[in-house]
């Protein structure tokens, strides 16, 4: 799926060519999985991956959500672009090659998976779209499609085979959660890994294989998060068991209620609420104010336990009674 090679002319063997030399090993080692160092006879030096890989110049923090739903920083290189060098092989996938992982939650995947090589159709080595079919196979029963391409991107070619009724797909990246399988279209073959966070100013940390971690037999490299850009972002499956329920509405704010200085009043000819209220309140609110007041108001002799609101709305439009004594409980 793509190299990422980097020369360096060693035309006198001194202090400073070597330094040079290791430097770029390093970064190599950092970059990338299944190093292969090559000595032309010119003095060359070419390091090859198993990928393509673009580093940021810059770093980015890299967010992800803890098992307690609080955002981390995590010590991760931030990608620009990644394209694998092989594809998969759809008819040679074989979960007998692969194990049971808990998917019971994002954070509970990443730690069943990390630093694990999972190859499931035994070409090319751990390729990312191999960690992508394990989590698949375990979340559906069901193996994945890339279209007929075997490489990553082709994954969103066929997203509504993929997705069937288990995932919801996202095609906004600022609406990226953790759990979402992000599907990149970088290079010739693009690149597929987890969110374990949220969007992040362009940046998405990912979980995925053959993206940096260690070297795995017969090619590519173990499952490791990442910092990564969403600038070829194509698309994202969120697994229905991680989606989140939308927030609570805010409740409607309550008519605020006085606190009265009065704890019973005996009713006279002619008393109202509103002269109740300026009484013991000195101020008067109608509407749902006194609607609200007025429930905080108990019959004790007429119609023992019943609020004048209540009375009001009984079919008697009666919710104060000539001679009742009525009591002010005001709930703490």
């Amino acid at each position: 799926m793509g190299k990422l090679v980097s020369k360096l002319n060693l035309y006198n063997i001194n202090l400073k060519s070597i330094i040079s030399a290791v430097a770029i090993l390093l970064l190599g080692l950092l970059a990338g999985s299944g190093i292969g160092l090559n000595i032309a006879p010119d003095g060359d030096i070419t390091i090859e991956t198993d990928y393509a890989i673009e580093l940021s110049d810059e770093q980015v923090p890299t967010l992800v959500e803890n098992a307690e739903g609080e955002i981390e920083e995590l010590a991760a290189p931030t990608v620009e672009s990644i394209d694998g060098k092989q594809a998969i092989d759809e008819e040679k996938l074989d979960f007998g090659r692969g194990e049971y992982h808990d998917i019971s939650s994002p954070d509970a995947y990443k730690n069943a998976v990390l630093g694990k090589c999972i190859d499931l159709d035994g070409l090319y080595g751990a390729q990312c779209v191999d960690l992508f079919a394990d989590f698949h196979y375990n979340y559906t029963g069901r193996w994945l499609s890339t279209n007929g391409t075997g490489a990553a991107y082709g994954l969103w070619d066929a997203r509504d085979y993929n997705a069937g009724d288990d995932y919801v797909l996202i095609t906004d990246a600022t609406q990226l959660q953790p759990g979402d399988w992000v599907i990149f279209s970088g290079g010739q073959y693009g690149h597929v890994g987890m969110s374990l966070g949220y969007y992040n100013n362009g940046y998405v940390a990912l979980l995925g294989e053959n993206q940096g971690g260690s070297s795995c037999i017969g090619g590519g490299s173990s499952a490791n998060i990442i910092n990564m850009s969403l600038k070829t972002f194509r698309g994202a499956f969120r697994p229905k068991t991680y989606v989140k329920p939308d927030p609570a509405p805010e409740p409607e704010p309550q008519p605020e209620i006085p606190v009265s200085g009065c704890v019973q009043w005996h009713v006279e000819q002619g008393d109202t609420m509103s002269k109740i209220m300026l009484e013991c309140e000195n101020t008067v609110q109608y509407g749902e104010a006194m609607d609200a007041y007025a429930k905080t108001w108990y019959s004790l002799v007429i119609k023992p336990g019943q609020s004048v609101y209540d009375g009001w709305t009984s079919g008697t439009g009666y919710g104060l009674y000539y001679n009742d004594d009525i009591e002010h409980r005001v709930e703490e």
